[in-house]
Formats: C-alpha cells, sequence, structure tokens
C-alpha cells in the first residue's frame, strides 16, 4: 500500500513541477550534445532513447570513452560490449 501511495505523491509532483517535459527537453540537449562529440571525437555512433534513458555506441576503447565524459562530468555507465548509456535525472535542466 506505501507503495502505491509513494507513486501517486511522486505522480502528482511530477505533473505539478511539469518534469517529464522538461526530461524529455533535457533528452533531447544531450543528443545533441553528443552527436557535437561525436563530431569531435569521431567515436559514437547509433545515438538514441528519449526522456531517462541515452544510449551510444563507441567505435573504439569504451572506457576510454567513459573516462574522457566522466572527466567532464557526464555520469555513464557501460551497458553492452561497446555501448554507454545515461540517465538524466527527472530533475535535471537548463540553468
Amino acid at each position: 500500500m506505501a507503495d502505491v501511495l509513494n507513486f501517486g505523491i511522486t505522480w502528482k509532483t511530477a505533473q505539478s513541477y511539469n518534469l517529464l517535459e522538461l526530461v524529455n527537453d533535457t533528452s533531447s540537449f544531450l543528443k545533441i550534445e553528443l552527436g557535437n562529440v561525436a563530431k569531435e571525437k569521431g567515436d559514437i555512433t547509433n545515438i538514441r532513447g528519449m526522456g531517462t534513458y541515452i544510449g551510444f555506441d563507441v567505435n573504439g576503447d569504451t572506457d576510454n570513452m567513459m573516462r574522457w565524459l566522466m572527466k567532464r562530468g557526464v555520469l555513464v555507465a557501460k551497458t553492452g560490449p561497446n555501448t554507454i548509456g545515461l540517465r538524466p535525472a527527472l530533475i535535471l535542466g537548463p540553468t
């Protein structure tokens, strides 16, 4: 029962602060910026996802790309042999 109540409170908060639209805007921005990184580094392909799930493939050393992104403040995780994923938070947005 507590889980249902928590979900209801979370859902109302997300709606009242328009968090779903915000996270979709943020993920679109992040995908554009990943495209810019792809042009700069040339190792990123197949950028995909929306909302709180974004993924992309790396041609080359995945661990090196993860270190490069983390040095720039992007929290990422290896989600496949050549795939890196990131999950923007609902509250992430422009300042």
